[in-house]
């Protein structure tokens, strides 16, 4: 049954462009994907794609075999870059399943589809005129029902000219702007997830099911299938255009001011303003696959395809899109290249009033004024009601853009023949094989019309590091010399006697011996700042490692892990949540294609927090008191560092054995100016340090009178970088607070919070974290509060 559905799609397809010429070429197709007997081709990673700043040539085959030349090529042209779309964009669109069911019933068409088990359905609006029918009908995108079933476009422009109207609810696929794996889509492909699989894959294979569900109910519902239009504005725009683009069965696309990801290039979008309009750096990624996100920035050079192709796959059939220049962030110069671009397609293909565009200004989002409705008229009298006579070549623009860098290619004259798609099947060396000897022989199948072989290795899946090359009769190729340790790519082509060439199979990917990677060494585990809790743990690379494994436990066995086995090609990751006090254990094993490396010889680490809040005072005329914090309340004890100015580099004073946070120096001289900094430690192990703090010792008397009230001073210096200096007076003991703010009222550092006796007190601030600026400190002691200002100048 199998082949005999395959045959009749080949067979169909056949007689659909072997005789279909120029403007012969069919308005519209009975099936979803004409070109869904192309075989699949090799879609290269990431690191494998070249750079390419232009718009990609879309009249080129994927597999660089050279370009179309006859217009029966366009459908496998168009399969290729629907593959392109799919894989590197939107995420895969599965095709009709086997089990749908529809009905229709007062106004509503319900289609239930069922995969795996679980059922999606779909309830529509239709709208229908008066008469028998069968009825032309536009599919609108739309947000909830009764929101509109024709999009942004006015509802008179169809039902003046009796067309049906039917809504495709969108949000009854996945929900708009916050998608889960919960939604009923999701929920029938659980391998097709909100991270690999955006929602313009999922919408566009909900208008198809929809369809599908018209032709199920002909008998009930009389819809005109060969006369559909699909329309929306803005995101739904975008959402109009995937569905037009993907399903053959729609005759005319509208899509209305759809903005980046739309009916614009990513390319050129990059090349504006940043942040001003939508571009791969910026778009809304529950719409896309998340990994699409890896041509942000500069990478948008390696996408193999751009949306000019998007908006041919619509070819042959008609496409109309609109723009707004009231709307930066629609990006409208990147519209009018991008239909430049696919107009071509349509020039080549002869077929030039099925496509236009029409980018103006002076209205709101998703309004049509005036001036654009006599085009989308002419649109849909020509291709939904059949009127030949209407004026669709619409190129309206404001924009005159040298398209000299964005089209570097030519557009080709297409003739009439049939192309020879013959194709072999690679057998030795398999996808993927490793380990291999550095002389091979390769082996692929006979094919019957073959005159002879292609075969072509690489060292680089896009074939410009051609390694050997040889047009051969066998279908064998043995090769020497390779080299150790290597990754190389083979392919093969068939020519047949007419000179005509099949598409390449492969690439096949194979790897020569490279040896299992070295045991990693461990390197330093750093705390990441202001995140208590979070930690970096690195080590050094090892030698044929491309990528490494960590993990982290409480206990030495490994046995239960704090966090799941991490895979990254860097060689450090970051780990939250640790709790202080305890000990963890942690390993990084090495991995490259060959397999594992050993793991390294356990680490541990124990979380120590470092003390903060250090403050210092002159408590008697030989003492300076030093203050702190307690962070960690386990630890053995602290270590006290000092130094003496003109000294740069601080040395042990004292370690404190126990908790505390106090310590006395009574080793001081009178005019010196001595800095502090202390850590905690238990066992081998030490924190980081505190903040560091300063003061000039005068000594003071003992019989010095107390303050008779509460002052702050001003900061001296002020301005200063990075330090200053503050002096405040407490008339009697107490808790005391002393805090910076910065202009927004955020905390950006406590210099005091503790209880302080009665007495004179001066503190030193270490501002080199922040940024130059205003700030506000103020303290709180008892019932007395004062602010003062002072600046940071670096």
């Amino acid at each position: 049954m199998r082949i005999v559905i395959i045959f009749s799609i080949i067979f169909f397809n056949i007689l659909m462009f072997a005789f279909s010429i120029a403007q012969e070429l069919p308005l519209v197709y009975d099936v979803e994907n004409t070109g869904a007997d192309y075989p699949e081709i090799y879609l290269p990673s990431f690191s494998e794609l070249p750079i390419n700043k232009a718009l990609p040539d879309p009249f080129e085959w994927f597999d660089g075999r050279g370009r179309i030349v006859n217009y029966s090529d366009w459908r496998y042209r168009r399969a290729e870059i629907s593959a392109q779309i799919q894989n590197y964009e939107i995420g895969e669109k599965p095709v009709r399943p086997d089990t749908i069911t529809a009905s229709y019933s007062a106004g509503t068409l319900t289609v239930n589809v069922t995969v795996n088990g679980n059922t999606l359905t779909l309830n529509s609006a239709v709208s229908l005129p008066e008469g028998t029918g069968p009825f032309p009908a536009v599919i609108g995108m739309v947000f909830i029902p009764g929101f509109g079933a024709t999009g942004s476009l006015p509802d008179s422009i169809f039902t003046n000219r009796n067309i049906a109207t039917i809504e495709f609810v969108h949000n009854q696929v996945t929900t708009y702007s916050s998608p889960s794996n919960s939604d009923p889509y999701y929920k029938l492909y659980p391998e097709l997830n909100i991270d690999n699989t955006g929602q313009y894959s999922a919408w566009a294979w909900g208008v198809s099911r929809l369809i599908d569900g018209l032709e199920l109910v002909q008998d009930d519902l009389p819809i005109d299938l060969h006369h559909l239009a699909v329309t929306g504005c803005s995101y739904a725009g975008k959402m109009a255009l995937f569905a037009g683009a993907f399903d053959e069965r729609v005759a005319l696309t509208i899509a209305q001011e759809s903005g980046g990801g739309g009916a614009t290039s990513w390319r050129y979008s990059h090349s504006e303003p940043n942040g001003t309009v939508e571009c791969v750096d910026n778009t809304d990624y529950n719409w896309f696959m998340n990994s699409m996100n890896q041509f942000s920035q500069d990478n948008v050079w390696r996408m193999p395809e751009d949306h000019h192709e998007l908006m041919a796959m619509v070819a042959p059939r008609a496409l109309l899109v609109t723009a707004n220049t009231n709307y930066t962030w629609l990006s409208n110069p990147s519209c009018y290249v991008c239909s430049r671009a696919c107009q071509e397609v349509y020039n080549a293909l002869d077929i030039t009033d099925r496509f236009g565009f029409y980018i103006d200004g002076g209205h709101n989002h998703c309004a049509i004024p005036a001036a654009q409705v006599p085009p989308v008229r002419a649109f849909v009298d020509k291709f939904l009601l059949g009127i030949d006579t209407a004026n669709t070549e619409v190129a309206v623009t404001p924009f005159n853009t040298d398209l000299t860098p964005w089209i570097n290619w030519t557009t080709p004259t297409l003739s009439n023949g049939t192309s020879f798609f013959g194709r072999t099947t690679l057998i030795y060396p398999s996808n993927v094989q490793k380990d291999l000897d550095t002389t091979l022989t390769f082996t692929w199948s006979t094919v019957e019309e073959a005159q002879k072989y292609l075969f072509e290795l690489s060292a680089n899946a896009t074939f410009t590091n051609i390694i050997e090359s040889d047009s051969t009769t066998d279908t064998v190729k043995t090769v020497t010399g390779l080299m150790q340790g290597k990754q190389y790519y083979w392919r093969v082509q068939v020519k047949n006697m007419d000179g005509s060439t099949g598409p390449f199979s492969g690439p096949y990917k194979f790897i020569t011996y490279i040896p299992l990677p070295a045991m990693p060494v461990l390197g330093y585990v750093l705390p990441l700042e202001n995140r208590e809790g979070w930690y970096t743990f690195t080590w050094n690379n090892a030698q044929y490692a491309e990528r490494y494994r960590f993990q982290i436990s409480r206990l030495e066995t490994f046995t239960t892990l704090v966090t799941p086995t991490v895979t990254t090609s860097d060689t450090l990751t970051t780990v939250s949540g640790l709790l202080e006090g305890q000990k963890y254990y942690w390993e990084v094993q090495g991995q490259n294609i060959e397999g594992s490396g050993p793991w390294n010889v356990t680490n541990f680490i124990t979380i120590l927090f470092a003390p903060s809040d250090l403050a210092l005072q002159i408590s008697s005329s030989s003492e300076i008191t030093l203050n702190w914090t307690d962070n960690s309340h386990r630890e053995d004890g602290y270590v006290i560092e000092r130094k003496q100015e003109p000294q740069t580099s601080f040395s042990v004073l004292d370690t404190l054995k126990g908790s505390g946070h106090q310590y006395l120096d009574n080793s001081v001289d009178q005019g010196q100016t001595y800095a502090y900094r202390i850590k905690a430690y238990r066992d081998s192990v030490v924190s980081e340090y505190s903040n560091e703090a300063s003061i000039t010792f005068t000594g003071i008397k003992e019989e010095q009178e107390l303050p008779t009230e509460y002052s702050i001073s001003q900061n001296y210096p002020n301005p200063f970088n990075p330090t200053t200096k503050i002096k405040f007076a407490l008339p009697k003991k107490g808790f005391t607070k002393i805090i910076i703010y910065d202009l927004l009222g955020r905390e950006v550092m406590t210099l005091v919070n503790k209880e302080l006796q009665t007495g004179y007190h001066e503190i030193n601030i270490a501002a080199n974290n922040l940024p130059s600026g205003v700030y506000i400190y103020r303290i709180q002691s008892g019932n007395f509060t004062q602010a003062k200002k002072m600046i940071l100048m670096k």
